[in-house]
């Protein structure tokens, strides 16, 4: 199940389930979040499940018993579907047809539940990942444009641009006559049509403004390349992304919150990877693409957060860590994003640095609240803040964190409060990463491996 659906869900038994299937529940809207239907004496008693696919499945890989035309009648769906309107329109066949896309990871069924064990359908709607593919994937099935002008026209954009000429060499190189298909060599990472021609008309706009020295936000860049403010999909970011060898934060003003890591996480849309162990100094992905669409393999150890920018490149850039931990950059009080990302991975160890003063023992004890786990912190004790070099404070500034420390003394997880009452003895004072780093780089793989 994806991360970002898993709240307020557990399976339950139900009899005859179709192969290759489970039931969940469907979650209740609470005040905190999405909670699960509990009967009054805490009991789990659904009124209602999902049925979904047991296995780990493809973003996008439709059953072979799904037609052409039948695909392209579901990737229409834009919200539920009732079961009696989908009877109308698969005839005999709907069972059939809506069993194999829920094993293909392609829908989720919603039943009623009867009598406890069994279960009628009653609506269905794609799932995330089939829902943010569906235009690409339209535009696949759908398109009946001459290849040679889409080909053509595609080439002409980039014309004008040194900086995509090899990409445009790659196009001009695709024998006339051959059906639309991404050329060999391309840097864009998709197999998609679609994807590859979305992300090289935003490169080639792109491209256009940044030699003039300006800057467009996301949605200006879509909507003059995409024709729509709100075509990106997290395929055509990453696949933009690739073609101009830049994170796409760093390219346009953003719309999706960025998680900025190394280590051994490679994550797959369809046919776009994006494979952090690679990067260098490291990638930055969106936040929700990662959470709702494609596949995630992470095979680190446990996951590190840093505080600070410099810090988060230094330690990426001059030691072995991102081998084997997942690093990731937290901008200070972490974004919903990230807390997210972090929850998702509930089986790895996490531990932090940041800085060492009020709001850095404010930062860990916020994240480790909203992750809902303990975060061990490292590097962080009262020796290393008594010895450390103190940055300059207004003296406003300072009494408010004399005060913000006096707080986390009481407040803040265990392992911090030393740091916080060594703080509220030094009034407030704070020592930065950075000028520590140098002495506890060398130090932090020993450090870690303890964790």
């Amino acid at each position: 199940m994806l991360v970002s659906a898993a709240e307020g869900r557990a399976e339950i038994y139900l009899r005859n389930l179709p192969v290759g299937t489970r039931a969940v529940t469907v979650p209740r809207n609470g005040s905190d979040g999405p909670r699960l239907p509990l009967d009054q004496k805490k009991r789990i008693k659904p009124a209602e499940v999902d049925l979904i696919t047991n296995s780990s499945v493809p973003a996008f890989a439709p059953p072979p018993e799904i037609t052409r035309k039948d695909l392209v009648k579901i990737l229409r769906n834009r919200t539920f579907r009732q079961w009696s309107s989908t009877q109308k329109q698969f005839g005999d066949r709907t069972w059939d047809i809506m069993t194999a896309l829920v094993r293909a990871g392609g829908i989720a069924l919603r039943c009623d539940v009867v009598n406890a064990l069994d279960y009628e359908p009653k609506s269905w709607r794609l799932t995330q990942p089939w829902s943010d593919l569906a235009e690409d994937l339209l535009d696949e099935l759908l398109d009946r444009q001459d290849p040679d002008d889409v080909r053509a026209e595609l080439s002409q954009k980039m014309e004008p641009l040194p900086e995509l000429a090899y990409e445009r060499k790659l196009l001009l190189a695709v024998p006339r006559g051959s059906k639309l298909a991404v050329p060999p060599g391309s840097s864009a990472g998709t197999d998609c049509w679609s994807v590859y021609d979305a992300a090289v008309s935003a490169a080639s706009v792109w491209w256009s403004y940044t030699s003039l020295g300006k800057r467009l936000s996301a949605k200006e860049l879509a909507a003059k390349a995409l024709r729509g403010s709100k075509r990106w999909t997290p395929a055509r970011m990453q696949a933009f992304a690739n073609i101009i060898d830049l994170s796409f934060d760093e390219a346009v003003d953003k719309t999706d919150t960025e998680v900025r890591l190394r280590g051994p996480l490679v994550w797959s849309i369809g046919d776009v990877v994006a494979d952090a162990s690679k990067a260098k100094p490291w990638i930055s992905l969106p936040a929700n693409g990662l959470l709702s669409l494609g596949v995630v393999k992470c095979e680190a150890v446990g996951i590190f957060v840093i505080e600070n920018s410099d810090t988060f490149e230094r330690i990426c850039m001059r030691t072995a860590l991102s081998d084997t931990w997942l690093l990731i950059w937290s901008k200070g009080y972490s974004s919903t994003g990230t807390v997210e990302l972090l929850r998702s991975f509930s089986e790895l160890p996490l531990t932090t640095w940041c800085d060492l003063d009020a709001h850095g023992i404010q930062i860990i004890s916020n994240l480790t609240g909203r992750v809902g786990r303990f975060i061990r912190p490292v590097a962080m004790e009262p020796e290393l803040f008594e010895s450390g070099v103190k940055y300059h404070q207004e003296p406003d500034d300072q009494k408010d964190n004399h005060k913000l420390a006096e707080r986390m003394a009481k407040t803040a997880i265990a392992e911090l409060r030393p740091l916080a009452e060594a703080i509220v003895q030094a009034e407030g004072a704070g020592c930065e990463q950075e000028s520590l780093s140098p002495e506890i780089l060398p130090l932090l793989p020993t450090l870690l491996d303890g964790m």
